[in-house]
């Protein structure tokens, strides 16, 4: 039986809406401009800025990390739904190559030169360790901010279903990369944030959901081109 947790920030939406103007038409821009070498930085400027925001909010005591979703609350749910939905992220990438093979739909021109597009890993997948552990910061950045301070503030504010999906919708506009796959995993880590009150889950999918990618482009060529014919 699935409790639901209750959402304990006291910030409005105020905060939340400032920060993220303030990056995507002040930071962001302007970091290309004076910067325009140096793209190579880009991608680390999002979370490096979402977490100074956070940790800025702890420590001015505007917020906690337990108002944020860090609790023990429920937390065997967490791990179960987080888990076992990370798990089927996972798995289904083999699964997928495996229903290709099978299915006949490997000799189709769409998949021809597929294993061109396979990524050498090092000897020892000290590939993954090297991508696992960004991921992971990554990760807490993008969630403790994007899902547990604008998210909840939103969720707390306006009805909960379109709450989640305008979760997803910011989710996307952030990483300035409109595709539906990063849509659905803004909306999917929303709505198991909405429905548990907690980071675990989330936190758990998002790091799956990384994990699959990196198979796919070390792996599972097929499977690769398959997902970027589709999203």
């Amino acid at each position: 039986m699935f409790e639901r947790a209750d959402f304990r920030g006291t910030w409005g939406l105020k905060g939340p809406v400032g920060t993220l103007v303030a990056y995507s038409c002040v930071l962001f821009p302007l970091f290309h401009i004076v910067f325009p070498r140096a793209q190579k930085w880009a991608p680390a400027i999002y979370p490096a800025y979402f977490g100074l925001v956070v940790l800025i909010l702890v420590l001015s005591r505007h917020a906690t990390w337990h108002q944020l979703g860090f609790h023990t609350k429920l937390w065997k749910q967490n791990l179960r739904v987080g888990g076992l939905s990370g798990i089927l992220m996972v798995a289904m990438v083999p699964l997928l190559d495996l229903f290709i093979g099978v299915s006949g739909l490997g000799q189709a021109e769409l998949f021809s030169g597929a294993d061109q597009r396979l990524s050498e890993v090092p000897e020892g997948g000290s590939s993954f360790i090297v991508f696992i552990i960004p991921a992971i910061f990554l990760t807490l950045a993008e969630q403790v901010f994007l899902t547990g301070y604008v998210f909840q503030a939103l969720i707390r504010k306006i009805k909960p279903v379109l709450a989640i999906y305008l979760g997803g919708l910011i989710f996307t506009l952030v990483h300035f990369d409109l595709q539906l796959g990063m849509f659905l995993l803004g909306l999917i880590t929303a709505f198991f944030y909405c429905f548990n009150g907690s980071l675990v889950a989330p936190l758990i999918f998002q790091v799956a959901c990384h994990t699959a990618g990196w198979l796919l482009v070390h792996h599972y060529p097929r499977v690769f081109t398959l997902l970027g014919f589709l999203f």
